[in-house]
């Protein structure tokens, strides 16, 4: 079997939609599928070449029309048997073109990112949903047949556990933040957490990833239960969250956050906000973390701080059932089952192409002016021309 699969970053970033088509291609590999990838070039070839993933560049200066007939011919040289989507423009026009089951990935509810995924739905056999605030959405302002908007939930690769559940340091809980100062990711909520009188923290300590503006760094520095740390490389903050008991997510807006999946991979505790996203149906509040209001997350997240600190035998447990709760519903393997099942239920009848298919400009540059910004936010797609099926060499 050949899966094709789309990304609008490059393969080599460290997060959000390339690290999920990341893990998607390495279990399909796992599992003895040829894996395609059509994304901007990655700055080294490395993993590319270690996984034997045949690439084909797709990026802003990528002429569309020319790049979306090659793709075209591509998928029929190499005889796909499947495409998946996530969120690359020039993949999403030709839907329309290819003969194989297509499936589009939706990785936000709003923005150009939501309008994208839904793009000639009509075409695309599947628009998948990453939550179900996210399938609501698709369904109700794109019109996407609920039918054909599955929900299906992130899935990575196990990173391993050691089998231990204790604190790793018996006197102090140690707590991880890696939202750096993004107000999307509730960094202003941390903020007053932590600004807190400090006995209330007393026997706990915050790593804060991300940490790099002035603004926050002077009001972090002299907090003894605070350390704050820069942008580092993704292995580093892995290895501080392994030695973690719990990881702090007040995210206003998500889609399924794949820090979540990893922390609890880890057995680690996750204290999320109810903002949308998949947050509170990944986590069973009370057993595996817990989900506190955004109004009063600052409070709520403290409360829960403390029961950690002061029932040691409930921290264990939590983390035990964390951990257990992702081997049994977010392993990648059962993400790449479920997208296998839609690949072999098409929806589509392909026997009959368009003649015309409209390709869309590249919808997301790397410096985006002031219009490209507002193009962005509001979800507004933009036309590139047409390119007759036909006339494809």
């Amino acid at each position: 079997m050949k899966v094709l699969l789309g990304c609008s970053n490059r393969p080599d970033a460290g997060a959000g939609i390339a690290v999920y088509v990341r893990e998607l291609a390495g279990e399909f590999i796992r599992q003895g599928i040829e894996v395609h990838l059509a994304s901007p070039p990655p700055q080294q070839e490395k993993w590319l070449n270690e996984m034997q993933i045949r690439h084909i560049p797709c990026h802003e200066t990528t002429d569309p029309l020319k790049g979306a007939g090659h793709l075209v011919k591509y998928v029929d040289q190499h005889k796909i048997d499947g495409i998946i989507n996530s969120d690359n423009s020039l993949l999403q026009s030709v839907a329309p073109g290819v003969t194989c089951p297509f499936i589009s990935v939706g990785h936000f509810g709003s923005t150009i990112i939501a309008s994208l995924a839904c793009h000639q739905w009509q075409w695309c056999d599947y628009v998948v949903a990453i939550s179900s605030d996210m399938q609501k959405r698709f369904v109700q302002r794109y019109r996407v047949p609920v039918t054909r908007c599955p929900v299906i939930h992130n899935g990575i690769k196990d990173r391993g556990h050691d089998g231990q559940y204790h604190r790793k340091d018996p006197a102090t809980i140690r707590v991880v933040y890696a939202g750096g100062q993004n107000p999307f990711k509730g960094a202003d909520i941390v903020l007053r957490t932590v600004l807190k009188k400090a006995e209330l923290w007393k026997g706990m300590r915050l790593d804060w990833f991300g940490v790099s503006q002035s603004r926050y760094v002077p009001r972090l520095s002299g907090l003894a239960h605070v350390q704050a740390r820069g942008h580092v490389p993704h292995e580093e903050l892995l290895a501080c969250l392994r030695n973690a008991d719990v990881l702090l997510f007040p995210s206003r807006a998500e889609g399924c956050p794949m820090a979540l999946l990893e922390a609890m991979s880890m057995g680690v505790v996750c204290i999320a906000s109810d903002g949308e996203g998949a947050m509170r149906w990944l986590i069973e509040n009370g057993r595996s973390g817990f989900i506190c209001n955004l109004r009063t997350w600052d409070s709520q997240v403290m409360e829960c701080l403390a029961y950690l600190r002061d029932t040691p035998v409930v921290l264990e447990n939590m983390k035990r059932s964390a951990r257990t709760r992702f081997l049994k519903e977010y392993d990648v393997a059962l993400t790449v089952a479920n997208f296998l099942t839609l690949l072999r239920q098409p929806t589509v009848n392909r026997a009959k192409l368009p003649e015309r298919i409209d390709i869309l400009k590249w919808h997301r540059p790397p410096r985006p002016s002031l219009p490209e910004r507002i193009r962005f936010k509001f979800g507004w797609l933009q036309s590139a021309g047409t390119l007759q099926s036909r006339a494809i060499p």
